[in-house]
């Protein structure tokens, strides 16, 4: 029984990756865009600016970067998804990057600098 469940979890999973596809697509503009998943775009970029801030980085900055980041989202996958999907996993990562004991130097060092990546996104 508990294997039906998984299959049917993952068949879920498959629905909703498959239906973000086809959403993210548009037929005006001559093919499909790049695929875009909120969730996982939030739970990345959560733990790069939580680690970010766990290390030392200003607060301005990380909120410049999540500004930016949010309007990229929604101009990718609107409103609806931005909101539920995207926001949702980046401050649950965010949160739980922030609740961590403090990285190594070496660890900050590398967090810095995806942070920076990050930053300077297109």
């Amino acid at each position: 029984m508990r294997s039906a469940a998984c299959r049917l979890s993952g068949l879920a999973l498959a629905l909703l990756a498959a239906g973000a596809a086809r959403a993210q697509t548009t037929p005006d503009a001559g093919g499909a865009r790049p695929l875009v998943i909120p969730q996982v775009e939030g739970e990345r970029q959560g733990k790069v600016l939580g680690r970010a801030l766990a290390c030392g980085a200003e607060r301005e900055r990380v909120e410049r970067v999540l500004r930016t980041g949010r309007a990229r989202m929604l101009a990718a996958v609107g409103r609806a998804l931005t909101e539920e999907r995207y926001v949702l996993a980046l401050d649950d990562a965010m949160r739980l990057e922030t609740s961590l004991p403090a990285p190594s130097p070496g660890a900050c060092e590398k967090a810095l600098a995806a942070f920076e990546r990050l930053e300077t996104a297109p």
